[in-house]
This record gives C-alpha cells, structure tokens and sequence, in this order.
C-alpha cells in the first residue's frame, strides 16, 4: 500500500488525490448503511445466528430449535419473534406444530455471509 500525503499541493497530484476520494464517497453513498448495521445487529447475538444457520439446511418446528440449542423455549421464542419481525424468517404450521424456515431475505443474507465471511 503506497503512503500519500495528505492534502497535496501538487496541482497535478492533487486532481488524484480529490478524484480517488470522490470514488470512496461514491461507494460509501451507494451503500445503505442503515440497513446493513440493522442487520448486523440481528446476526449480532449468537443465539439468533444458530437459529439462522439450523434454518439454512431445514425447516424446524420450535420443540427441535429449543432441543438442538439447549435453551430456554421462553429466550428461544423471544429470538424467533425478532427474526421474523424483521422478516429474516417466517413460520407456517404443520398440524398443530409450529415451523420456522429462513425466509427469502434471511437465505440471500446468510449465503452472502457463508460466501464471504467465512
């Protein structure tokens, strides 16, 4: 990485430099901030993201999420409101069980972070 002065004098130097930071103000403008720190925060807690990441191979009803993870069905239940009301996943029942699948959202989002981050 090539250290540069800050603010050049070099009027030549200086077209550059304001041009290369126009570019980085560019992408950073492009780029919803806000949405992506909402979602950061979801995935933040880790309880959410195994609940996110058990939904990725399979649909499952709430009795499996709480036995896979060993939780409380209160704090797993609480988890699965604030996913699905940020439509990250979605529930349907299947006689009278409850299931939760990752909802078109929550897949796009979770293969970006497999893809990317890991």
């Amino acid at each position: 990485m090539q250290i540069r002065r800050c603010c050049p004098a070099d009027c030549a130097i200086r077209t550059d430099w304001e041009k290369e930071l126009k570019e980085e103000m560019d992408f950073l403008d492009g780029t919803n901030f806000k949405e992506t720190s909402t979602l950061l925060k979801l995935l933040g807690s880790p309880l959410r993201l195994k609940i996110v990441m058990m939904l990725l191979n399979r649909d499952h009803c709430v009795c499996e999420i709480i036995y896979q993870l060993d939780e409380k069905q209160n704090l797993v239940s609480h988890n699965l409101g604030i996913l699905k009301r940020s439509k990250i996943i979605d529930s349907y029942y299947r006689s009278k069980h409850k299931y939760y699948k990752l909802d078109e959202r929550g897949v796009k989002i979770i293969k970006y972070i497999k893809e990317n981050m890991m």
